[in-house]
């Protein structure tokens, strides 16, 4: 909880005079004393919990945050609060692009990186004359103040500090530009709405600066902590799923360990009761074969019944169920009369021959 009477006391609520205001600052300010504009210190607490909450929040996730602070009063405490926090800062001067443009910012971060190794060999290998040697460490600190917090810079970025809004306007701009939240201690000739999480305090004084960046840096340090515990948790229930997987392998290795050890146990039956049969067909005599030529004895044997006649009944049924011819009687009348006709003439023809043939013997 942030204490009102240690804010009033470090001069937290102090603002700059009249003719400098900022009229979108009017909402939090509490009123005018010598000419001199006070900030609500109650709003100043409030806002500091939301921001505390965030940090924490954002560090729990696992993400990075960069602290800025480029005015003198601010520099010492960013690079402690950094330096704890194991997190990017700049303290010195901001490099046009560092978020908007980091691909080129990091050539001059490849560049210190390649100075600061051929300083590390320089005793071991020396391939630089002394005055090459000046010149590179020269240049190793000059790249250190600019860029030698950002050197383990890495993305996605979940907030950045700001100190001072007017003297950091270009790194507010650049985190606007590319979508990241923004944490500023904001004083009454400021401009707030750019800023996602408004601080109105003092941003001049050494002693306030530090309260309030030491308040924010305990939230992400305990945002953290969180963090590990979490990945802790996961580990844990990763190796825990890892091992049931491997007892549910196992078990079902075992269980088709045991479906063939069956499976061959059954073969193995199957091929004992068919050797069993084989051996006690090869123990019988063999049949006695009968010679070729040789007739079959069929005394022995039963005789085999004959099939019984027909019965006429049946016969008289196959009879009806001949087809009737249905021709009409006139049909069948002259038929009648025509048979006896042929007969009559086929018995009188021999008749006729034998008489003509006594005509000739004659």
């Amino acid at each position: 909880m942030i204490d009102f009477r240690e804010l009033v006391r470090l001069g937290a609520h102090f603002g700059h005079i009249k003719r400098r205001l900022h009229p979108k600052m009017n909402r939090y300010i509490w009123g005018v004393k010598n000419d001199v504009h006070l900030i609500d210190v109650s709003k100043t607490a409030q806002l500091i919990e939301r921001s505390v909450k965030f940090l924490e929040s954002v560090a729990a996730e696992g993400k990075t945050i960069l602290w800025v602070g480029t005015k003198k009063p601010a520099q010492a405490v960013i690079y402690e609060v950094a330096q704890k926090l194991n997190m990017p800062y700049v303290n010195h001067r901001w490099i046009g692009g560092t978020l908007s443009n980091f691909s080129q910012v990091k050539k001059s971060v490849t560049k210190l990186l390649h100075y600061e190794d051929i300083l590390a060999k320089s005793e071991k290998l020396p391939f630089y004359t002394k005055k090459e040697m000046n010149s590179i460490a020269k240049m190793v600190e000059r790249l250190k103040k600019n860029i030698g917090g950002i050197k383990d810079l890495s993305w996605p970025i979940g907030a950045v500090v700001l100190v001072d809004v007017i003297k950091e306007g270009s790194a507010m701009r650049e985190a606007r530009t590319v979508g990241v939240p923004v944490v500023a201690l904001v004083d009454t000739n400021s401009d707030p709405s750019l800023v996602d999480y408004v601080i109105p305090i003092n941003d001049d004084s050494a002693r306030v600066i530090k309260y309030v960046v030491d308040h924010l840096g305990d939230a992400a340090l305990k945002g953290q902590k969180n963090a590990k515990e979490i990945a802790k948790k996961a580990k844990e229930e990763a190796a825990a799923k890892a091992a049931e997987k491997k007892l549910k392998a196992a078990g079902e290795k075992k269980a088709v360990a045991r479906k063939t050890i069956e499976k061959k146990e059954v073969k193995k039956a199957v091929a004992s009761v068919s050797a069993k049969a084989f051996s006690s067909s090869a123990n019988k005599p063999m049949p006695r074969l009968r010679p070729t030529g040789a007739t079959e004895d069929r005394s022995d044997k039963k005789k085999v019944a004959a099939r019984p006649a027909a019965k006429p009944a049946m016969k008289k049924e196959v009879a009806k169920a001949k087809p009737v011819d249905k021709k009409p009687a006139a049909k069948q009348i002259e038929k009648k009369e025509a048979k006896p006709a042929e007969k009559k003439v086929e018995a009188k023809e021999p008749a006729v021959k034998k008489e003509e043939k006594k005509k000739t013997s004659k």
